[in-house]
């Protein structure tokens, strides 16, 4: 599903969405419906934090999901894409659902995945499914092309209820004049890596924006379950191997609570 250009392009910039991909009307309205469900089943958990939806009560978050999630993650057409960029030996770590409804004040601040994960090298794609139309006004992702090509940078710590994390990059503002926005139609997709400086601004539009963003790592990368002072309970995280086999034999998928099984 991923041209050589395109391949390219994610190795240079750290992001690309996939031109010749898009899903079907009929998968679109599945996820919508599937969006609207996880909220209803989870009213005390904030729409920006809906964590591992494909699963369903599944620890560490215990959120109600739904299978249309867990379909969409397992989907050969997405693993042809983390394939393309991490090998053939795939492992699904997480999932999560990022919600902003109309008119919300929450935006997500810049920042690296990496520093919140404990995977060693630090290696994984994020596939973003944009299961509403996403642009500039209902708060699209930006990011800062390039920027996986640098160091890890320092974020410090930061207490404010309209931003999702609490972990924040200073950017100066060469960086800030550099940042583009990845707009999709619902049901197309956007990669980034790993060390992709990125964030959003809140929704200010009348529309919903919800994304479905599923990580994966190489599976000859070493998950770290007992990483001291971790902000996630990573013991009991459900991970699992989606393609290939498991290529590190310090990772151990005995332990991880995958809630009940999808009928």
């Amino acid at each position: 599903m991923l041209t050589q250009d395109e391949i390219r392009t994610y190795r240079q910039d750290g992001w690309v969405v996939p031109r010749g991909f898009r899903l079907k009307e009929s998968e679109i309205a599945a996820l919508q419906a599937a969006m609207d469900k996880v909220q209803t089943d989870n009213p005390d958990i904030l729409p920006d934090r809906l964590s591992n939806p494909h699963l369903d009560g599944a620890a560490p978050y215990h959120v109600r999901g739904q299978k249309a999630f867990y379909d969409i993650a397992h989907d050969p057409r997405i693993l042809d894409m983390a394939e393309a960029l991490l090998g053939p030996d795939v492992i699904l770590m997480l999932t999560h659902l990022f919600c902003k409804p109309p008119g919300g004040q929450r935006a997500v601040p810049w920042h690296q995945d990496g520093p919140y994960w404990p995977i060693e090298p630090m290696v994984s794609c994020t596939v973003w499914v944009a299961i509403d139309k996403v642009d500039e006004s209902n708060g699209a992702m930006r990011v800062i092309p390039g920027s996986h090509r640098g160091t890890y940078r320092d974020h410090h710590l930061i207490d404010n209820p309209k931003l999702s994390l609490n972990r924040e990059i200073d950017l100066t503002e060469s960086e800030l004049n550099s940042a583009v926005a990845i707009e999709l139609e619902a049901g197309q997709v956007s990669l980034h890596d790993i060390g992709l400086i990125h964030g959003s601004s809140a929704n200010v539009s009348t529309r919903r924006r919800a994304g479905l963003a599923i990580r994966y790592i190489p599976a000859t990368a070493h998950i770290h379950r007992n990483l001291p002072n971790a902000s996630v309970d990573w013991t009991t995280m459900p991970v699992e191997v989606v393609r290939g086999a498991n290529r590190n034999a310090g990772n151990d998928f005995a332990v991880g609570d995958f809630g009940r099984a999808w009928h």
